[in-house]
């Protein structure tokens, strides 16, 4: 059996998965918010002693002994971990590792600790058939200590861990078919930031972080309807994205439309702007690449209206992504696709 654990900023999830035939059965599965006073929420004050005590929190509701836990994964995430596709000279695997440490430097945050890597060569460059394109994910010392103090604080032992992008792709080719030609695009939206994936056979696989997730949505409703946090929390989810308006709780009459107009769009024009521009830069920088099927997930990819204002904005036809769809499962999951990074931890497990 795998236990996966996913500590966002909002919510920590765990789903344990066994072996089913040739299948994958989910046997247990909860979620529990990291904070549970609203009106104390801060993002960037979330630490270890929460997300710990979270943990051990769900882990009692969900009849988890931690220390009898064998198969744990877990996956690191944000701005702390890049991960890049490559294209390297085909050498031996010393050469390449010193060659990835120097390449890693690049792309992550330095914090005066080593650079920790992990890479898989994907196959030859279909263009230079002297090189090789290779996948590499690159992180530091301090962040790996970090995030196993958590696992080993919480009563587990150490285990894999696992990227949150990597995760999200994993869910994916679980349950859809890697496409032949052009690339798919997953967009996952959580509470601190949205993941947008683009992934082909063909065509090279690419990640990025944009810093607007749920947490700014709730920031606008507050601003927009001078709430407190746990309200304004509230009325996002009763409302969706029409509760950044002015409007969701006062009468149209006493705004000026124009101004309403403005406050409604801002938080979500500028999600839509920033995919917009990510996707552009993708297509200028992958020849021949097009975009097949876009899916969305996310514990704040299912806010009400949110899909239809991407699709609508960006001219494309969106999915929300269920990950369980493929499974041989009797299990009830409430909202599959804010499950979608910690189902993919777990069906990473089941192949090592």
């Amino acid at each position: 059996m795998i236990t996966a654990i996913d500590f966002g900023h909002s919510h920590v999830k765990i789903v344990q998965a066994e072996q089913d035939g040739d299948g994958i059965n989910i046997i247990n599965v909860g979620c529990k918010a990291v904070i549970d006073d609203l009106n104390k929420f801060n993002i960037d004050d979330i630490s270890k002693s929460h997300w710990v005590a979270t943990i051990q929190d769900l882990c009692k509701e969900m009849g988890i002994i931690p220390k009898k836990v064998k198969n744990l994964i877990t996956s690191l995430s944000g701005h702390h971990i890049s991960i890049k596709q490559l294209t390297t000279l085909e050498m031996e695997d010393e050469e390449l590792v010193a060659s990835l440490e120097f390449e890693a430097k690049k792309h992550i945050p330095l914090d005066g600790t080593e650079a920790i890597l992990d890479y898989h060569i994907l196959g030859q460059n279909k263009d230079e058939l002297d090189k090789n394109n290779v996948l590499l994910i690159a992180t530091t010392k301090n962040t790996v200590t970090a995030h196993d103090s958590i696992i080993k604080t919480a009563g587990f032992k150490s285990g894999v861990f696992d990227a949150d992008a990597i995760a999200l792709s994993n869910a994916y080719i679980q349950s859809k078919e890697l496409p032949e030609e052009g690339v798919d695009v997953i967009i996952s939206i959580g509470n601190k930031t949205t993941t947008l994936l683009c992934w082909g056979k063909n065509h090279r696989f690419f990640v990025r972080e944009l810093d607007i997730a749920g947490h700014h949505f709730t920031l606008a409703t507050m601003k927009s309807n001078n709430l407190n946090y746990e309200e304004a929390e509230a009325l996002k989810i009763e409302k969706g994205i029409d509760a950044a308006s002015p409007s969701s709780t006062t009468s149209p009459e006493e705004h000026d439309p124009l101004a309403i107009k403005v406050a409604e769009n801002t938080v979500y024009a500028d999600l839509a702007e920033e995919l917009r521009k990510t996707l552009r830069y993708y297509m200028k920088t992958s020849n021949g690449a097009f975009f097949n099927k876009f899916y969305l997930c996310g514990g704040s990819g299912v806010t009400i209206g949110l899909k239809e204002f991407i699709a609508d904005n960006l001219n494309i036809d969106l999915e929300l992504f269920s990950p369980i769809d493929s499974l041989n499962n009797q299990l009830e999951i409430d909202n599959p696709s804010q499950f979608a990074t910690v189902l993919g931890m777990a069906f990473r497990g089941m192949k090592n």
